[in-house]
């Protein structure tokens, strides 16, 4: 007969085999909250949509939403070899996701479900990096609290979608935990990665190289080889660049190609302030959710320190330079994992941690009502 038993903050003993605490967690939360969200789903569109989803292909549906379908039409067909910029369209969408997708294909023999398995998987990596990184400066519940906040953040459904959020994550998460500890290599290759993965994934460069600026005591005669970690991101990009120019003659093909989707450079406060004025309903939500972000990195400085808050500053900052990112802001507020640790930080009192908790999923709830049947509160 098979027994189990709890050891406290080190997770389960299930008949000899370990189960580490987090996992066990993990585990719970994310099946409860994946069956949660799809059922919103399916009500959603019979409610909202009044159409009949509730077969397995109409629940795989439910997850492919918005710019999912761009990433599945580049797995199966991969990048147009073209020099008219009219024709780039897809450039701004960068490789390795849907190079996994690719990958992935081959033995699941379905794009749809080979972008689930991603990013799926990447979630899963992402709350073990995210309890790793709580675990250097908090004690076990807060760990913890960390991973319940990612999940449940208003717009984490996005994580289980076809969508780069998850992979983001998961990479930028590991880059600066392993850059926390002293491994640079491992650092620099995991943010070369993420260079490759969202078009400002090179903004993770910053927060490791104040990392090893910290690690040095900001000292830069005593600056090793290891410093040269610093270029793998940069390298990255560069790899990009030239897989671009290689297929358009255009280096920056993934920058230009943002001009198909309205991309124009704004002043990011001026940006902000217009979207409170000039847009209706669903802009004024995604610019308050921007404030919102905004605020609670600034207050919760302490908690995360100078390298996380310049990190999640730029994440949120870059995409307000354009008018793009109106209906999106709360998508993109979704890989500042600063705010999760922040969140985990101020919800050590119960009550806070309760509030906090149904608030949230709550939100997220009504959010992923929205989504699902193609709202844009999130885009």
């Amino acid at each position: 007969m098979a027994t189990a038993s709890y050891q406290g903050d080190k997770g389960f003993n299930f008949a000899g085999i370990w189960i580490p605490s987090w996992l066990s967690y993990t585990f719970c939360l994310f099946v409860l909250s994946r069956i949660a969200l799809t059922a919103i789903g399916l009500t959603a569109y019979s409610v909202i949509a009044h159409k009949d989803m509730a077969n397995y292909s109409g629940i795989l549906k439910l997850w492919d939403v918005w710019d999912s379908d761009s990433y599945i039409a580049i797995a199966k067909n991969w990048y147009p070899k073209t020099t008219d910029l009219s024709h780039m369209k897809d450039y701004v969408f960068l490789p390795l996701y849907p190079l996994l997708m690719k990958l992935v294909a081959f033995a699941a023999d379905n794009y749809l479900v080979a972008g689930l398995i991603v990013s799926n998987v990447s979630l899963f990596v992402a709350c073990y990096y995210m309890y790793k990184l709580a675990r250097l400066d908090s004690d076990e519940p807060a760990a913890l609290r960390s991973i319940k906040y990612l999940l449940l953040f208003p717009t984490a459904f996005i994580l289980s979608g076809i969508l780069t959020e998850s992979l983001f994550l998961a990479l930028s998460l590991a880059c600066y935990y392993y850059a926390r500890k002293g491994n640079w290599l491992a650092s620099g290759v995991l943010g070369a990665l993420a260079s490759i993965t969202r078009p400002y994934g090179i903004v993770i460069l910053v927060p490791m190289a104040l990392e090893y600026l910290r690690s040095i005591n900001f000292d830069i005669r005593k600056a090793t080889i290891s410093a040269a970690a610093m270029l793998l991101p940069p390298l990255g990009m560069a790899l990009l660049m030239a897989y671009d120019y290689s297929m358009t003659g255009d280096f920056l093909a993934f920058i230009h190609a943002q001009t198909l989707w309205y991309f124009s450079l704004r002043v990011p406060l001026i940006e902000l302030l217009k979207r409170f004025v000039m847009l209706g309903n669903d802009g004024r939500f995604n610019a308050a959710f921007t404030v919102a972000v905004l605020l609670l990195l600034l207050a919760g400085y302490r908690k995360i320190g100078i390298s996380q808050l310049t990190y999640g500053l730029l994440l949120i900052v870059i995409p307000l330079c354009s008018i793009a990112s109106a209906w999106s802001m709360s998508r993109y507020a979704l890989v500042v994992f600063p705010l999760f640790l922040i969140l985990a930080g101020y919800a050590e009192n119960r009550k806070v941690d309760l509030a906090l908790t149904v608030g949230l999923a709550l939100a997220q709830g009504l959010l992923m009502a929205s989504w699902t049947t193609w709202g844009f509160y999130v885009i």
